[in-house]
């Protein structure tokens, strides 16, 4: 039988990531797929992008990914020190964002769907959402915007939210698990209703609000 496997945001931790696809044993059937935040704060961005162009796995554009791509459209001295920080930490911006500018903001497999952050309350398709929302929200009038929403009756997977840890709906998984803040990195196979974690071997940055 051939399975899906989607994975949380990863932020450059690649030994949690590679570890993880171990548990989780791949076929050559089986389709992987990541919610994007594969860069930044974490040791090794380009080590990750490695891994996963070697297993082929599908990602969607994260917001450190556009972050990424809209630092690199200016000129060096317009760029704040925190934008300095992410392509210092990201090691080779070029070369990562010749990657991931390929990255869509969705995937529909016909089952699930897949994005980074999450869908916009009161809007009937993706084309309708804005860009910023699909990349960033969180909140929605002060509730969960996956309390709000059922679309087209996909089950929607997402990440972007650590602090809110794993979430765990019929008709939504949230796997930002936090792995860079030292907590866990947390993949989901539908088929098996499964999810499966590994543990961050230390903290690589501090959780902020």
């Amino acid at each position: 039988m051939s399975r899906t496997f989607f994975i949380g945001d990863v932020h450059g931790c690649v030994e949690e990531l590679a570890e993880l696809l171990e548990k989780f044993s791949p076929n050559a059937s089986d389709a992987i797929y990541q919610v994007g935040d594969l860069i930044n704060k974490g040791p090794n961005s380009p080590a990750v992008l490695e891994l996963i162009l070697k297993h082929n796995i599908k990602c969607v554009m994260g917001n450190h990914e556009a972050k990424l791509l809209n630092i690199l459209t200016k000129q060096k001295a317009e760029l704040t020190p925190k934008e300095l920080r992410l392509l210092d930490n990201v090691q080779k911006p070029e070369w990562i964002a010749s990657v991931v500018s390929k990255f869509p903001l969705w995937i529909d497999t016909g089952r699930e769907l897949l994005l980074h952050a999450g869908l916009e309350p009161g809007k009937k398709t993706l084309e309708e959402m804005s860009l910023k929302h699909i990349l960033t929200i969180r909140l929605w009038e002060e509730k969960p915007w996956y309390e709000q929403i059922v679309f087209n009756g996909r089950l929607v997977i997402f990440g972007h939210w650590a602090m809110n840890g794993l979430v765990d709906f019929p008709y939504a998984k949230g796997l930002d698990t936090g792995c860079v803040y030292g907590k866990l990195l947390t993949g989901y196979c539908p088929e098996e209703n499964k999810f499966y974690q590994v543990a961050a071997k230390k903290v690589y940055a501090p959780m902020v609000h």
